[in-house]
């Protein structure tokens, strides 16, 4: 029995180190986490206090870390920001952003509404939805990818100089943008939207629309650094697609170059494809009468472009704001 000690002593020695081991590895990396949990939470209140590039300030109130032990997770239950330089502030319901401890650019958060935004451009805009979840991937150049999906979305948009408002529902609507070479790349996907002025409800069938553009140069807009030596006026870009669909088959595609001048007036040349053009006919007459007869001007030089058909192509052009179908005009767009 004496000679079966030394090697159960040895055995007993090993498993204790290896346990102090252990409890010392985990003991390092809780103090590492809880240091680094701090030491985000110190620079998100910093950014948020206006230490940040783009001198905004902004408020996470009741602001907390969790996540231990293998994400970091920031609670707040209310967010607010206000943007001096571009006149915008807004206030938001909580906010739950997380990200995992090995991928700390990559975060997922989801925000709770409602949520009111005012702009010194004249006009205040509240929002609701019953669900909002998003992701983004930040790095040393700012944001180089985000992606949002709402849920049950209600805006409603008013002018601050007319009263005039604007009400928007949709049960679905989702967003993407990225830098891309120093451009900046933006999609978007909207489902039966319905929308009202004033409280009359436009008669349109619910409305899904989809677009794909990139904006030339404007890459910087998600880098803080330099998002606010972007501009709107002078901005050029493409649009590569953009799907207005109303049912039915009645689908109108757009695609083309674009460009925003000095002034702010819109131009570019837009290739037009569009199915149903009857069908697209009573339903814009319908929801406005007062343009019947451009509507009908319109829809017959389609179908004459088409050789009678119902499917037709065009082109569009804008001209500081002008937009001519071949030689009829459709319209003045105000500046941006």
């Amino acid at each position: 029995m004496a000679m079966s000690t030394a090697p159960e002593s040895t055995i007993s020695r090993k498993v204790v180190r290896l346990g102090v081991l252990i409890v010392l590895v985990i003991a390092v990396y809780s103090v590492g986490w809880y240091f680094a949990a701090e030491y985000l939470r110190n620079r998100i209140l910093s950014f948020f206090g206006g230490g940040n590039p783009a001198g905004v300030t902004a408020t996470c109130e009741d602001a907390t870390m969790g996540g231990y032990p293998f994400r970091f997770r920031l609670n707040c239950s209310r967010l607010a920001f206000d943007d001096h330089f571009q006149g915008v502030a807004a206030s938001f319901g909580p906010v739950r952003a997380a990200a995992q401890i090995y991928n700390p650019g990559h975060i997922v958060w989801e925000m709770d509404g409602p949520a009111e935004i005012r702009s010194a451009l004249g006009f205040n805009t509240a929002l609701d939805w019953t669900n909002m979840q998003s992701s983004f991937r930040i790095g040393l150049s700012g944001l180089s990818r985000s992606s949002l999906v709402m849920e049950g979305l209600n805006a409603t948009v008013t002018s601050t100089v007319s009263s005039l408002q604007l009400q928007v529902t949709a049960p679905t609507a989702q967003s993407h943008v990225r830098q891309n070479d120093g451009n900046l790349d933006y999609a978007t996907l909207v489902r039966d939207v319905v929308v009202s002025v004033g409280g009359t409800k436009i008669a349109l069938p619910p409305v899904s629309a989809s677009l794909d553009a990139t904006f030339a140069d404007k890459g910087g807009l998600l880098d803080p650094r330099v998002a606010q030596e972007q501009k709107l006026y002078g901005t050029k870009g493409e649009i590569r697609r953009m799907v207005i669909d109303l049912g039915a088959g009645r689908v109108l595609t757009l695609s083309g170059p674009f460009q925003v001048g000095d002034d702010g007036m819109l131009s570019g040349r837009m290739k037009v494809q569009i199915e149903q053009i009857n069908a697209w006919r009573e339903a814009v007459k319908t929801a406005y009468p007062a343009q019947s007869e451009m509507i009908d001007n319109v829809a017959n030089i389609l179908r004459a472009l088409a050789f009678g058909r119902d499917n037709s192509e065009a082109e569009i052009t804008i001209e500081n704001g002008v937009a001519m179908l071949g030689f009829i005009p459709l319209g003045q767009i105000p500046p941006l």
